[in-house]
């Protein structure tokens, strides 16, 4: 009777660390497909690493997120964005 329990326990362990497993793979997966998408979005697939980080730095100081997952323009870089893009 022991051993048939420590024969689940180690069954149970095992299907958590498959599960675990394919938790990090689905992980990567989304990561990598959105961030893909978020370089196609803003045709920054061709510029260079520190190019697409200073892009995501602005992005943040523009755009807050509030605890509920919503977009909140920032007032105060308003005028800034505006401005950066009529010059391009």
């Amino acid at each position: 009777m022991a051993q048939n329990t420590q024969s689940k326990i180690l069954s149970i362990e095992e299907q958590i660390q498959k599960l675990k497993e394919k938790q990090k793979r689905e992980i990567a997966k989304l990561e990598k497909n959105t961030g893909k998408r978020f370089l196609e979005k803003f045709k920054l697939e061709n510029k260079p690493l520190d190019e697409i980080y200073s892009f995501i730095e602005k992005l943040q100081e523009v755009i807050e997120i509030d605890s509920e997952g919503n977009l909140i323009l920032n007032d105060s870089n308003n005028e800034k964005l505006n401005h950066e893009q009529s010059n391009k």
